[in-house]
């Protein structure tokens, strides 16, 4: 019997979805399983079983477990992320291990920098931490580890504490802070607030890889940085089109010594100069603090030449 042409193309889409299914479905499949590496690191807890199989996210799957911080996750170039839930034998006490792959110590500063407060004390399990409440957040390595607990009551640091050390032993050698974050320097530096902001630094899509930490000067504030252009050369263009970008919104650079400052529209001071192929400065400086905002900059700009030089 002939088939009638409409139903001979039903029949040929129907065979051309099933051969697509066959083919790309394991290989999708494969392409999300977890990584061996990021497994290893589940800690293992005398006393305690996983609940469910961990499971794993990805960057295009990632907003299904963070919704609403997937984009900040994703902008640290975030790799792999595994969970895994753990519950303590014959209670119902649990332990969630959010275990973030960022591919390189410095993305996962830049994230983990972003989540934290000043306020938020180390406790010395990775290669930085601190506990709040009943989680645990800790660097290690290119990982950043977050840690929940429920129901635990008073051992909740203990445990907290006792699967932080097993992750980061399990990582291995502590990488400690990234070398533009230790040349801040330490004079009237706002304890933990340095940050990793690695695109478009100040608002500027032409500059990334920005350091920034917070100096407080009697009751206001203010901020150091340094932004990390890769040359001399790229520096210098760096330079030269943030000074095109102020002028063209109305701000005039008036020179100082090492660079210039310019006040924007909100009476706030940048003062911002180049040290080989780093810029550095300080910004949001009140009007009343610009003579600490200029000791900040200089300050800024000698310790990046004592990083060169003890390289």
């Amino acid at each position: 019997m002939r088939i009638p042409i409409s139903e001979k193309a039903v029949a040929v889409a129907i065979a051309l979805a099933a051969v697509l299914v066959a083919t790309t479905v394991p290989a999708r499949a494969q392409e999300r399983r977890t990584s061996p590496a990021l497994a290893a690191l589940v800690p293992r807890l005398d006393g305690w079983a996983p609940s469910e199989a961990p499971r794993g996210y990805f960057p295009e799957s990632l907003f299904e477990y963070i919704n609403g911080a997937a984009e900040s996750y994703l902008s640290y170039d975030f790799r792999e992320l595994l969970v895994a839930d753990l519950q303590k034998k014959g209670t119902e006490a649990t332990l969630t291990a959010e275990i973030y792959d960022m591919g390189d110590p410095l993305n996962a500063f830049g994230i983990y920098g972003a989540e934290r407060y000043p306020e938020n004390e180390p406790v010395g399990v990775g290669d930085l931490d601190y506990l709040e409440g009943e989680s645990l957040n800790l660097l290690a390595g290119r990982y950043y580890v977050k840690l929940l607990a429920f129901g635990l009551g008073g051992e909740t640091e203990k445990i907290l504490r006792e699967a932080g050390s097993k992750i980061a032993g399990a990582v291995g050698a502590k990488t400690g802070l990234p070398p533009l974050v230790r040349a801040f320097p330490a004079e009237d530096l706002v304890a933990r607030s340095e940050k990793y902001i690695k695109r478009n630094f100040m608002g500027y899509e032409f500059l990334g890889n920005g350091y920034v930490a917070a100096y407080r000067s009697g009751e206001k504030e203010m901020e150091g940085f340094f932004v990390d252009a890769g040359s001399g050369p790229q520096a210098e263009a760096a330079l030269t089109r943030f000074l095109e970008a102020v002028a063209a919104d109305g701000q005039v650079p008036e020179k100082v010594p090492g660079g210039v400052k310019v006040r924007n529209r909100y009476g706030q001071t940048v003062f911002i100069g180049r040290v080989g192929s780093v810029l550095c400065g300080a910004m949001r400086v009140p009007v009343s603090l610009e003579a600490a905002g200029q000791k900040l900059f200089g300050s800024l700009a000698a310790s990046l030449s004592a990083l060169g030089s003890a390289k």
